[in-house]
């Protein structure tokens, strides 16, 4: 995919140079329909403003890789220190799913909702049991991408359904990807549907992450 320097593909190289900037966490670049740089995601430290970091990404990869990007195609979402005060009041709420089967697929859509904006997110895998409250999972950490507006940042490491005392409780354990991954976890009570708390569980791991986190969003 794109031309190699070094062994690295232009998308590696990109990520090298960005990674290497000041406030800068986790990085992933994205391809055009032609190879080229298509989209930048960065995750960065509160002490930048996500503009700022968008400006050093722009700059450097012009400076190194000689691409001219459009800063609407450099995402940024900052994480808050511990620091920074009280985060800001933006809580991801549960608005529904739905799910839809053809013979062994199934494709799984969660819909959330904040500051009465709606968020979906969608996940497709096999019709098993097992594999449907994963895909529960997925699509409700993709919903939060959405929101974000970043990808491939929040990875599912497990999801289940255990018993503690006389009530049953999903329980899912996720990763914030970055040079140092944090590891998240939450829970929620099965009232009726489990699919509902795994959303519910996906929600109370990230709920209090995606607080901190501020997005810079493309104008």
């Amino acid at each position: 995919m794109g031309d190699r320097r070094d062994g690295q593909t232009l998308l590696e190289h990109a990520e090298e140079i960005v990674r290497r900037l000041r406030g800068v966490i986790s990085v992933r670049a994205e391809a055009d329909p032609g190879g080229g740089l298509g989209l930048i995601h960065v995750l960065g430290q509160g002490d930048r403003s996500p503009k700022l970091i968008q400006m050093d990404v722009a700059s450097a990869l012009a400076a190194e890789l000689g691409v001219q990007l459009d800063p609407r195609q450099i995402r940024v979402a900052a994480m808050r220190s511990a620091q920074a005060g009280p985060p800001p009041q933006a809580r991801l709420k549960y608005v529904g799913l739905t799910v839809s089967s053809l013979r062994n697929a199934s494709e799984v859509k969660v819909h959330l909702e904040e500051q009465g904006l709606l968020y979906e997110g969608v996940a497709g895998g096999p019709n098993t049991s097992r594999a449907r409250l994963d895909l529960v999972a997925e699509a409700a950490l993709r919903a939060v991408e959405v929101f974000l507006r970043v990808s491939a940042m929040l990875v599912l490491e497990g999801v289940g359904v255990t018993r503690v005392g006389d009530r049953e409780v999903a329980v899912v354990v996720l990763t914030l990807s970055g040079q140092e991954e944090e590891v998240l976890s939450g829970s929620s009570v099965v009232r009726e549907d489990p699919r509902e708390a795994v959303v519910r569980a996906v929600l109370a791991a990230v709920n209090r992450p995606v607080g901190w986190l501020t997005v810079g969003r493309p104008a």
